[in-house]
């Protein structure tokens, strides 16, 4: 693991980025779950939209996390 963060943050080229936008994903996780939940309970929010939500927030978050470490995987693999 801790060879993997010394290369996100040193040898990738949008590491430090890529990190930010994954905390910045976890923090509007744990903020908007529940502002999701409210609109669909106390207003007229459709079912699908709520699904949406919820598939694009969660979907963005795990996407900032796993497209470097599949690169690293890759990349780890091609070097031995």
């Amino acid at each position: 693991m801790i060879k993997y963060l010394k290369w996100l943050l040193g040898e990738h080229k949008y590491g430090k980025f890529k990190l930010l936008l994954f905390l910045f994903g976890v923090v509007q996780c744990f903020l908007l779950t529940e502002e999701f939940y409210i609109e669909y309970s106390q207003y007229d929010m459709p079912l699908l939209a709520l699904i949406g939500g919820y598939i694009a927030l969660y979907g963005f978050t795990i996407g900032i996390a796993l497209q470097p470490y599949t690169i690293y995987k890759t990349n780890r693999r091609f070097k031995r």
